[in-house]
């Protein structure tokens, strides 16, 4: 790991007992180089194991991260992994969402230095979200599930670590959000009736993949009485337009946002005839508000609303998105009446990425590389 280039790790020792592991993260602490919580050492041991999990050379640059242009190499993202308290077969996950992130129509510059509180929210498609036990039912937002907790975390140590994401200096969030610590879910295909997000993004089904999608914290939509999907559905669209979110105002400029819902919702809908895209599309014509009650306040002329949007009509109905299929739906959750709203500030797009090998091979299980 020593070494003068650019993309080589710098080493330094510390001594194996508490008092002193306990400096070296003080040390971190003070360097900047935490979320602020205990990281565990990346020691040369720790990093070799992590590195079986990858046929990509050590010093491989995935791509830069900014705002400070940071290289991600195999190396500093396995450290970031280690450091997060990752497993080591957890690195080709963390890999393909570098990956993603860094897509120009996710605009990671904007979302590392923005006012707004999104986080990297990062789900995980496929084989290997059941082998590596990504959570995807109960609690699946919440805590108790040690690739969830450190999958999330280590992609935001990748920020700031090697991206220079630094709160008040260079992540100006006025507020922020807890998963800004770490957020990541599983899609729970076995539950759904539908085809897999991933699979809806043109990738195989047996294709592992990872979508980020940079996002509010999610909001609670909970109806217990509503007898038909329409109903139900508009609990959902009056959540998804308020007018206190960015959700109306940045329609015209690609924006997306996101609900889930649990297979035990979304096998109700298939019952009563429902597809997803009959969902996305009842919350695309019902989750709108009039431009009466937009004029003056929120980000009004800030951005362009979608071109069938008349700005001189008080009555003329603003939709939340440009598109019905830019209403993402995702099944995930456990057993209950609630649906979930992730909403985004507009200015990014998420991006869907499959897990792979260097040659492009789609990676089925990460037992290939210890075999």
């Amino acid at each position: 790991m020593s070494g003068t280039g650019p993309t080589l790790a710098r080493t330094f020792e510390v001594e194996d007992s508490y008092r002193n592991l306990q400096a070296y993260f003080d040390y971190c602490y003070e360097k900047g180089w935490t979320d602020g919580l205990p990281v565990y050492p990346p020691t040369e041991e720790a990093l070799q194991a992590m590195l079986r999990y990858t046929d990509r050379g050590r010093h491989d640059v995935i791509a830069e991260i900014p705002p400070r242009n940071g290289a991600a190499t195999v190396e500093k993202i396995a450290i970031n992994a280690v450091m997060a308290g990752c497993r080591p077969e957890y690195l080709p996950v963390l890999i393909a969402a570098v990956e993603a992130i860094v897509e120009p129509q996710y605009n990671l510059y904007g979302r590392q230095t923005t006012t707004h509180p999104g986080a990297h929210l990062l789900i995980v498609h496929g084989p290997l979200r059941k082998e590596l036990e990504v959570n995807c039912r109960q609690n699946v937002f919440g805590h108790g599930f040690r690739a969830n907790a450190t999958l999330g975390r280590a992609l935001r140590l990748i920020m700031i670590n090697l991206g220079g994401n630094k709160a008040g200096v260079t992540d100006m969030a006025t507020h922020g959000h807890p998963g800004k610590y770490s957020y990541c879910i599983g899609e729970d295909e076995e539950g759904s009736p539908w085809a897999p997000f991933h699979v809806d993004r043109g990738l195989a089904p047996e294709t592992s993949a990872v979508t980020v999608m940079c996002a509010e914290a999610p909001h609670n939509i909970n109806d217990m009485v509503s007898k038909t999907p329409h109903l139900f559905l508009g609990s959902a669209a009056s959540t998804m337009s308020s007018l206190g979110s960015n959700t109306l105002y940045t329609s015209g400029n690609q924006s997306e946002h996101m609900l889930v819902m649990t297979s035990e919702t979304a096998r109700w809908f298939v019952e009563h005839g429902w597809s997803k895209a009959d969902v996305q599309m009842y919350l695309f014509e019902k989750a709108r508000k009039p431009v009466r009650e937009m004029r003056d306040r929120g980000h009004w002329e800030v951005t362009p609303l979608p071109h069938f949007v008349d700005t001189k009509n008080d009555d003329s109905l603003v939709p939340i998105t440009g598109r019905p299929q830019d209403i993402l739906v995702l099944v995930a959750g456990g057993q209950g009446r609630h649906m979930n709203a992730i909403l985004t500030a507009g200015y990014t797009r998420s991006v869907t990425r499959a897990i792979t090998r260097t040659d492009g091979t789609p990676l089925a299980s990460t037992r290939e590389f210890v075999a």
